[in-house]
């Protein structure tokens, strides 16, 4: 029989999570699915784990990467490419579905056909769902390109969307050139592209906090900020090309070039981050005066003064400056306790 949602997974030497990861798989009310787990190369016994555990439930299909590309989103597709069913979910392998979440995704995605995905809100977790019961993010009503412009307010991770297979199709698929800021990528682009979705409620996926071997922790490499510079400009891009440059829109991407050259600056190099700073001001992002004092910000923090004064200069720059200009955190991301009658039992 077809299944009709297929759940991709790709892994990378995590076996213990990703125990956990399909036990929360297995233990769905729905009973129509696969899951597509791609190994990228793991060296800690996972390829027997799932040879083992794919015996015991058919379900389960363990691939092993053969795309030359490595990384997440090379899992991803290949997991896809492989998939059968008509519905996708998307799942980190060190993050948790609630039992009733393939239940209630495939259910309103029957019910909305119009629709190319679906999104569900996502509680954060330490150990074991249900300890850290804060959601991923709140739906706040603001637009959700923009959101994900702010860069510390998007308002929905990997595992919340269910998609139609034909929304993954048109819009080709995970980019495998973006080491890091992958679901932000991916999500950002398919509302740029006039995909049809909706919110659902109640939560009913689970994203781990995380560790120190996670990507996460690497994404400050000078080879991931040479990456964001390339995902920005393309972000520009398609921003231009659909209308949908707003001035509310350049004020939030000259925030990514300032968040970026700051990343640079931290890594103790300057020189690219007056480049980056620059780059956004030739795309006519930032205007002259916050350009210098941008140059200005830069080249003073970049002396390393003392924290509260570095604190000081980038506090008076999210008060002169438009709104957006200055990435700062928002008040909702990972901030929101979920009510108690809405914890997935």
């Amino acid at each position: 029989m077809t299944p009709a949602v297929s759940i991709i997974i790709p892994t990378l030497n995590r076996i213990q999570l990703l125990r956990e990861t399909l036990d929360s798989v297995r233990a769905q009310t729905f009973t129509a699915w696969e899951a597509m787990v791609v190994d990228d190369g793991s060296e800690d016994g996972t390829a027997q784990m799932l040879q083992d555990l794919s015996q015991l439930d058919p379900r389960i299909k363990h691939i092993q990467r053969r795309r030359q590309n490595s990384g997440a989103s090379a899992c991803r597709n290949e997991g896809t490419d492989f998939s059968q069913g008509e519905y996708i979910i998307y799942l980190d392998s060190d993050d948790c579905l609630a039992p009733k979440a393939l239940e209630n995704r495939w259910r309103e995605m029957e019910q909305h056909r119009e629709l190319d995905f679906g999104v569900f809100p996502c509680i954060i977790f330490r150990d074991r769902p249900g300890d850290a019961p804060y959601l991923w993010n709140a739906d706040t009503g603001g637009d959700d390109i923009d959101r994900f412009l702010a860069i510390m307010d998007p308002p929905w991770q990997t595992t919340s969307p269910i998609w139609r297979r034909s929304a993954v199709a048109k819009i080709g698929g995970w980019d495998e050139n973006t080491p890091s800021l992958q679901d932000w990528e991916f999500h950002i682009r398919a509302i740029i592209a006039g995909l049809n979705y909706q919110r659902f409620s109640p939560p009913d996926c689970y994203w781990r906090m995380p560790r120190q071997e996670s990507i996460s922790f690497q994404s400050k490499t000078a080879a991931h900020l040479e990456s964001r510079e390339k995902l920005f400009a393309n972000i520009h891009r398609c921003l231009l090309e659909g209308g949908l440059l707003t001035d509310r829109r350049r004020h939030l991407l000259a925030g990514m070039y300032l968040w970026l050259a700051e990343a640079w600056i931290a890594r103790d190099n300057p020189r690219d981050a007056l480049a980056v700073w620059q780059i956004a001001h030739e795309k006519q992002l930032v205007p002259q005066p916050f350009y210098g004092s941008g140059i200005w910000y830069l080249q003073a923090i970049a002396r390393k003064p003392p924290e509260k004064m570095a604190k000081f200069m980038r506090k008076t720059l999210e008060m002169t400056w438009p709104e957006g200009m200055v990435v700062v955190w928002s008040k909702t991301f990972k901030q929101i306790p979920v009510a108690p009658e809405l914890m997935p039992s």
